[in-house]
């Protein structure tokens, strides 16, 4: 599959940023956001003022864990018979954090959450690419935590909390072909999302190959 890339960025979890878009918005807003959603948004915002087509363009977000924390705060409050609040349980569903996302842009175009283990990444990608048949331009987004006590031990992926966005285009911007082959287990995949933004972002040409449960992905770029 070839595509182009309009642009790229990457946000880590304990990243300190400068004119932080968080600090913008109403307090009620930011306090409904989790430390998963605000990443979510910090990636999306570092690409909005140059690219304000954004607003207008469908977004695909893959994630293999998803707001799995908020998740288990509910878990456990269900475990100790505690009240679970309502705001709280409708905001743990795979694709809350892109709904909020949506209000904040006031985007109504199409939106679609992939959830698919160590493939996450690739499968998200896919999506988008596929998704370029019909639209000029789709936003890809990936976010992902390291996932919280019980679940650490079961789920090693990823090292640390990351996000990367990235502007797909049908016809313009910078080269990027992306393939599939015979994998035999997952590997770590935040070095491979640095040198992909890096690649994107600096225009520059390289391969970055991504060791999933399903396959081998690759990205050669340029």
């Amino acid at each position: 599959m070839q595509l182009f890339t309009k642009a790229s960025a990457l946000a880590l979890q304990d990243d300190v940023v400068e004119n932080d878009p968080l600090r913008a918005l109403p307090a009620g807003t930011r306090r409904r956001l989790s430390p998963y959603a605000k990443l979510l948004v910090r990636v999306v915002y570092q690409l909005l003022d140059a690219h304000p087509q954004i607003q207008t363009a469908p977004i695909v977000l893959a994630t293999q864990h998803g707001d799995l924390h908020r998740t288990v705060r509910l878990l456990h409050d269900l475990a100790t018979e505690q009240p679970l609040s309502p705001t709280q349980f409708s905001l743990s569903v795979n694709n809350a954090a892109l709904g909020q996302l949506s209000i904040l842009l006031e985007n109504t175009a199409a939106m679609t959450t992939v959830a698919a283990g160590a493939d996450s990444f690739a499968m998200g990608w896919l999506e988008a690419g596929l998704q370029l048949q019909q639209a000029s331009e789709v936003l890809f987004i990936y976010v992902d935590e390291p996932p919280p006590e019980p679940y650490t031990e079961h789920a090693e992926l990823p090292e640390q909390a990351v996000a990367m966005a990235v502007l797909l285009s049908a016809n313009q911007g910078h080269t990027v072909t992306f393939e599939r082959a015979p994998s035999s287990s997952p590997t770590g995949l935040l070095e491979p999302l640095l040198q992909l933004h890096e690649l994107i972002a600096e225009r520059r040409s390289g391969k970055v190959q991504v060791q999933g449960e399903q396959a081998l992905w690759s990205w050669h770029v340029g």
